[in-house]
């Protein structure tokens, strides 16, 4: 039986494979209660579909309340003793089954409570007037394919709080996750079968809906009287009245959602908001004085940003209500990006207090220099009701600082560098820029892919000064390149809008491990004895490998032809086990040469 409900609507989000997401926002004032009745948190919701053909039930089912929290008014001023809302979620994660959810003519979705605030001025026995939640669905599955569709989504409710006589507008622009078209209209609010006798249904009714009883001189197109009288624009959501008189008044909205020209559903919410005979409001004023001037900026003027004005002007703005924060922003016109403000927002602590701020841009802020360039400042304050406000619009051209070119140099000399199979070569670029500009250095091969043959170049990025290591360390299928490796070094600077750059090459040229120069002298003679000196035949000084010529084995035979060893390990070691003193012979294979030789065995 408590006076508390102010408003809301319901969710619908798909999640795939026929499951969606049903949530339902009730908002209620805590602050209107009738006295002595109970808390207005339902545990949770009895919520019913029903077929828009038939008007027959589909289903019914509960949802749990999952969240409480205060309503986030955007207008801090208008939170008051008076006015304090809540918004309670209930939410369920539902499968809507084809078989159920089928019929072309779609579906509505309701819940409906009592009561309303017993304050409201434009309907009749409000303190009995229930609120009934709706909102229409598409099917779920038309010509046999899954019909994907969630519901708008509103913004936040506006501000409880208006002022007589003062303009309000506020956009009710919902969103779509479809990307369907929306539609706005003013609807009556439904008053539903609940009243205080009955205020929680145990299972909803089907439609039609008793509406709510308007008062005289109220109606579906006059909720909210004024000059002018509460109005929405049908395309883009906003809200639009100059209330007449003080009071508690309810409207309602809906936002219907078409796909390919045909309606598929829409959103319907309730809102409650209260007109005050206000204090009148002062709108605030900004100036701005360019600097080594004598009069303030008026539009139209141009504004040059150079390194003189360290790209900075002064701001100047002043309220002349006591109690209120001011809010300074840019917003761009004509280009992309914003400029600072600092500081942005004062609390107003006397009358007509006159603050000081700065606009700045810095020097990448904009898309193209010597060229014009428009900037709106809006001061706003927070006042309850209608929000005062200036706006003053700037012309700016911003006159770029010289740019040095930036350079690269190869930290050795020459710039063919010689590189061996398996050895790793590493060298150094030193990039540096007058300006201390941010750099980026970059390797090119000429063409080839640096990266796939396995190069490396770190650092690639530095302020003013990078020194870059190139490492690399080539194989065998690196000598089949005819020619060495040509690679560009380049270096950029980002300097807003001339950027330049500088380029360094370098030939690296692959060439085989070289083969040993000195004569080969294997040894000719080992002593097995056992005695730890000369005990096995080796060859420690075998000619290197390469990538084109290659040790492969080593055959000892006995001087009547008889092979006593043989080994593929150019490290081998024979012991001369099981075989007599004597001369015996060798024969070491390579991939083109050979070499030939005897050894004695001497106990």
């Amino acid at each position: 039986m408590a006076s508390h409900l102010v408003g809301g609507e319901f969710q619908v989000r798909a999640k795939g494979n026929f499951r969606y997401d049903i949530e339902l926002h009730v908002y209620g004032d805590v602050a209107n209660l009738v006295p002595g009745a109970q808390g207005n948190e339902d545990i949770d919701v009895a919520v019913g579909i029903f077929s828009k053909k038939t008007n027959r039930v589909v289903e019914v089912f509960r949802m749990p309340l999952v969240s409480t929290s205060s309503v986030p008014y955007i207008n801090r001023q208008c939170v008051s003793g008076s006015i304090s809302t809540k918004i309670l979620k209930y939410r369920l994660e539902k499968e809507l089954s084809p078989s159920l959810y089928g019929d072309p003519a779609g579906y509505y979705i309701v819940w409906e409570r009592c009561c309303r605030n017993r304050d409201i001025s434009n309907i009749m026995i409000p303190g009995n007037s229930g609120l009934l939640y709706y909102a229409e669905i598409p099917p779920v599955i038309a010509n046999r394919q899954p019909f994907i569709n969630s519901l708008p989504v509103f913004p936040p409710i506006p501000p409880d709080h208006l002022c007589v006589d003062e303009l309000f507008q506020y956009s009710m622009k919902a969103t779509d996750a479809d990307g369907d078209q929306l539609v706005y209209s003013l609807s009556e609010p439904i008053r539903g079968h609940s009243d205080q006798a009955l205020p929680r249904l145990t299972s909803p009714y089907p439609a039609p809906y008793p509406l709510v009883f308007w008062q005289s001189g109220y109606g579906i197109n006059d909720q909210i009287l004024g000059n002018p009288k509460l109005t929405i624009n049908s395309q883009t959501g906003l809200l639009t009245v100059k209330p007449a008189f003080s009071g508690l008044f309810v409207f309602a909205i809906t936002c219907a959602e078409y796909r390919n020209g045909v309606k598929i559903g829409e959103v319907r919410r309730d809102v409650q908001v209260l007109v005050n005979n206000c204090q009148t409001n002062k709108e605030p004023k900004i100036t701005l004085r360019a600097p080594g001037t004598t009069r303030d900026y008026m539009e139209g003027d141009t504004l040059l940003v150079t390194d003189a004005t360290n790209h900075c002007f002064p701001i100047t703005f002043s309220d002349p209500d006591v109690g209120q924060t001011v809010q300074l922003k840019a917003i761009p016109v004509n280009f992309s990006g914003t400029p600072n403000i600092s500081p942005a927002s004062f609390k107003v602590e006397r009358p007509n207090q006159v603050f000081t701020s700065q606009i700045c841009w810095p020097d990448c802020n904009i898309n193209s220099p010597n060229q014009l360039y428009k900037v709106k400042l809006v001061i706003t304050d927070d006042a309850c009701g209608a929000i005062g406000s200036d706006t003053l619009e700037l012309t700016f051209r911003v006159i770029p600082k010289p740019n040095a070119r930036p350079i690269i140099a190869l930290q050795e000399p020459g710039n063919t560098l010689q590189l061996f199979v398996d050895k790793p070569r590493t060298f150094n670029l030193l990039s540096t820029d007058a300006d201390n500009d941010q750099l980026e250095v970059r390797m090119i091969g000429l063409d080839f892919d640096p990266v796939a043959e396995g190069m490396q170049l770190e650092p690639v990025s530095g302020k003013g000064q990078v020194l870059s290591r190139f490492t690399w360390t080539a194989n065998c299928t690196n000598l089949n390149r005819q020619g060495p490796y040509e690679l560009q070094f380049i270096v950029k600077d980002n300097s807003c809008f001339s950027n330049h750059t500088d380029t360094v090459q370098v030939r690296l040229q692959v060439n085989d491990v070289p083969r040993d120069t000195v004569e080969f002298l294997p040894p000719n003679i080992f002593t097995p004895n056992g005695d730890g000196r000369n005990d096995t035949f080796v060859m420690p000084t075998l000619p290197t490998d390469n990538c084109q010529d290659t040790f492969q084995e080593i055959q000892i035979y006995s001087r009547w032809g008889t092979r006593v060893f043989q080994s593929a390990d150019r490290q081998f070691a024979w012991d001369g086990r099981n075989v007599s003193d004597g001369v015996y012979y060798y024969h070491i294979r390579y991939g083109k040469k050979q070499y030939k030789g005897h050894v004695s065995i001497l106990r």
